[in-house]
């Protein structure tokens, strides 16, 4: 954090609530895996958010909450 702060980058990839919180007080930019996924997927280089989240999930052991996963679908017209 030290070190963005010092450099000031377009972007931080932050998934910690705690981390976020943190950026914040300091004005700096965030994104999560979420956040590069729906990017990606806007660019042609993902063609299902549901299945991507779905892989992160259940190979990655990576924790999506119900919410942010419906959400995502219905706001990027998966679902």
């Amino acid at each position: 954090m030290v070190l963005a702060i010092e450099t000031r980058p377009d972007v931080l990839l932050l998934d910690e609530a705690e981390a976020r919180r943190i950026a914040g007080l300091y004005d700096l930019p965030v994104t999560g895996t979420i956040g590069l996924l729906i990017q990606a997927k806007r660019e042609g280089l993902v063609l299902s958010l549901a299945e991507e989240m779905d892989r992160l999930r259940e190979q990655g052991h990576f924790w999506i909450h119900d919410d942010l996963y419906r959400r995502v679908l219905e706001e990027e017209k998966e679902r």
